[in-house]
């Protein structure tokens, strides 16, 4: 522990407040805090909170009996709750044994891990195996794949139409084979089950039977998300129950990567989750087809770089696939951002639009039940992703800037920083607003030696 830790540490010994706790057990209250903090899966805090317990009680045994003693205690309840129920912390503190720890012989050489190594092997040892395809040259078995794009686009669609074909067993749109018949495990936590989630599954005409649906976990007798970071084991063990499992959805993706301390920004935060669920994917030799969302970033045309906060989304999935608008032709486009593993025939795009059809009535008003699907075009659309993200941006983003830079500058020059946070306020990304500025030919100037920087419209006096 660095010196100013301790020096506030030890304050808080000494606070008047209540009686001092010794040194040495803050310490290891202080140190077991902090591993907890540093814990990435939740699932090992009970781990370590344990073990801090064990450490801890013991040392406190003598107290017993005293304020000090109840102060102890206090502030390792404090630790644990931050991190787990108040039962739970509870219950781990009355189970824990005060015994003392057996301490190991002095002249016995206390036990150490062997050296860390690298386990490797030659390739002419790895059998091949072939790539096993759910839709040929677009997602695979054994893989872990995306369907990106913004909202409204049909995605929630695709998804129905993609279990539909896998829970009985039809053929792809546009030739590109037959669906490996099988069940689907479906995760879902934005739409509700009963008017949008069945409703549509049953207009794509999927086999109910054949969806299991997964809401929540229940833990320690009460609901909670299921989590991609702590629960691939109980996912697991509901692919085996379901049996026959060709594919699991989720949506979306970002919805279960649960509390832990992660930051979708960094690429080893992300990385660290969504690993283990490409390697689930492997091991049960099934399709993971996640969901995102694209970030507000228009004037990007490429589908990896719209995707949520971080890259690693894009580049830890092996398939990556966009639904964008083609307003042009009034209907939607089924792009490629990327495929690692097909030919180039993945590389065709697919147009659809949407129909409509009665799917039942409502069993307490009567009412009729309509869902949208997926109506998929016959042919495939010779276009790149990048090519219709383009079209579909059309200019209006740059001259919606353009327009709202040059109102803002209509009464003469305005601080840069207001321009930016108006800017962020009306979803302009710093891109485009530059651009803008260069096609209205804006200037930046400082005003005075101290002063702030400021936009000025063209063929404005500079006034000093």
């Amino acid at each position: 522990m660095n010196s100013s830790i301790r020096v506030e540490s030890q304050a808080y010994c000494d606070d008047d407040a209540g009686p001092k706790i010794p040194w040495d057990i803050w310490e290891k209250i202080s140190s077991w805090d902090r591993i907890m903090q540093g814990t990435l899966r939740e699932a090992d805090y009970a781990v370590h909170f344990k073990r801090a317990a064990r450490e801890i009680l013991p040392l406190a045994e003598k107290y017993r009996g005293t304020t000090k003693y109840q102060r102890i205690i206090d502030e390792l309840n404090g630790v644990g709750v931050n991190y787990l129920t108040t039962d739970l912390a509870q219950q781990i503190l009355a189970e824990t044994p005060t015994e003392p720890l057996e301490q190991p012989p002095t002249n016995v050489v206390p036990f150490r891990l062997p050296p860390s190594t690298l386990h490797s092997l030659r390739a002419s040892a790895v059998e091949m195996a072939a790539i096993q395809w759910l839709w040929p040259d677009r997602y695979a078995l054994g893989k872990l794949g995306l369907l990106v794009g913004l909202p409204d686009e049909g995605k929630g669609q695709i998804f129905a139409d993609a279990a539909a074909r896998v829970t009985q067993g039809w053929d792809w749109p546009c030739g590109e084979g037959t669906a490996p018949q099988g069940n689907v495990v479906l995760l879902t936590a934005e739409d509700d089950l009963t008017d949008t989630v069945v409703p549509r599954l049953v207009a794509a005409g999927a086999d109910l039977d054949r969806v299991e649906i997964v809401r929540m976990v229940r833990d320690e007798k009460r609901d909670r998300m299921f989590s991609l970071a702590t629960d691939l084991d109980l996912l697991r063990q509901k692919i085996a129950e379901v049996g026959n499992v060709k594919m699991v959805q989720i949506d979306p993706i970002t919805a279960y990567l649960g509390n832990i301390k992660m930051d979708s920004f960094r690429t080893t935060d992300v990385r660290t989750v969504l690993s283990p669920v490409g390697d689930l994917a492997a091991e049960l030799k099934i399709a993971i087809i996640g969901m995102m969302h694209f970030n507000k970033k228009l004037d990007v045309n490429n589908a990896l770089l719209r995707i949520s906060d971080s890259l690693a989304f894009g580049a830890t999935a092996r398939h990556v696939y966009a639904a964008v608008n083609d307003p042009e032709n009034k209907r939607k486009l089924f792009v490629k951002g990327k495929n690692n593993l097909a030919s180039a025939d993945g590389d065709q795009a697919l147009a659809y639009r949407f129909g409509v059809r009665k799917v039942g009535d409502d069993q307490q008003t009567g009412q009729e039940i309509w869902a949208p699907h997926i109506l998929w075009e016959n042919e495939h659309v010779n276009i790149t992703a990048a090519e219709a993200m383009t079209a579909n941006k059309s200019p209006t983003v740059r001259e919606e800037a353009k327009e709202f830079l040059a109102d803002l500058l209509a009464n003469g020059p305005v601080p840069k920083a207001d321009i930016e946070d108006a800017a962020e306020g009306n979803c302009i990304s710093e891109s485009t607003l530059r651009r803008a500025k260069s096609d209205l030919g804006v200037t930046a100037r400082k005003d005075g030696e101290n002063g702030a920087w400021r936009w000025h419209p063209p063929k404005t006096k500079v006034v000093n």
